[in-house]
């Protein structure tokens, strides 16, 4: 058969034309969905995320928007070193490759200062009053100590130069002073004779 008759043969024999239409029209409609889904997802066409650490919420706001992303505000903690507002952390990283539309989710520095519940810490050792309060996250800035017949043992503690007792709430990383014992007794001014001796009668209280 002459490549003439061979084509004349395909395009009037309805079976082949059909098989023929049938795979062109599926060729036409991969190549649809293979264009509409580059297009819809953006292929190749990449954000590049901008730093806004240390913005405030407000200023941020327009930089993420002009670059065609959302963002939403997912935590919030409290540090000394930002200012309060600002963002401490963003997912996706700054520099990030994203899609469009693509939500930036950040973390602020809060604006008031976290309070924590002073734990009560009279009449335990110093060690133990220390890792109670650092676990906290206070800070003791000394140990102050003071006439008490138990050495070591906490009998108050101090903020700004105020006694502060348990279930105060104070702000997180306050620094604080322990007053301790020293294992000294106060002899009463009463049961001194006046020499400055104690008195027979007090003797056997303190031995």
């Amino acid at each position: 058969m002459s490549l003439k008759g061979f084509f004349k043969f395909l395009f009037t024999n309805i079976i082949v034309r059909n098989v023929l239409l049938v795979i062109a029209a599926s060729g036409l409609l991969i190549l649809g969905v293979l264009y509409w889904l580059d297009s819809y997802t953006l292929h190749n066409q990449a954000i590049v995320v901008p730093d806004v650490t240390g913005m405030q919420e407000e200023a941020a706001a327009p930089v993420l928007k002009s670059k065609k992303l959302r963002y939403q505000v997912i935590d919030s903690v409290y540090s000394r070193s930002a200012q309060p507002g600002a963002i401490v952390d963003q997912i996706p990283a700054a520099a990030s490759k994203v899609k469009e539309n693509r939500i930036v989710f950040l973390t602020v520095n809060a604006k008031n200062a976290q309070t924590v519940e002073l734990p009560d810490v009279q009449e335990i050792s110093q060690r133990q009053a220390l890792a109670s309060l650092r676990a906290l996250g206070f800070k003791v800035d000394s140990v102050r100590y003071v006439t008490y017949e138990y050495r070591d043992l906490v009998v108050g503690v101090q903020y700004n130069d105020k006694i502060v007792t348990s279930g105060q709430r104070l702000p997180f990383g306050a620094n604080l002073v322990l007053e301790v014992g020293d294992g000294n007794i106060e002899v009463p001014a009463d049961s001194l004779d006046s020499a400055g001796v104690i008195e027979d009668s007090e003797k056997d209280w303190f031995e």
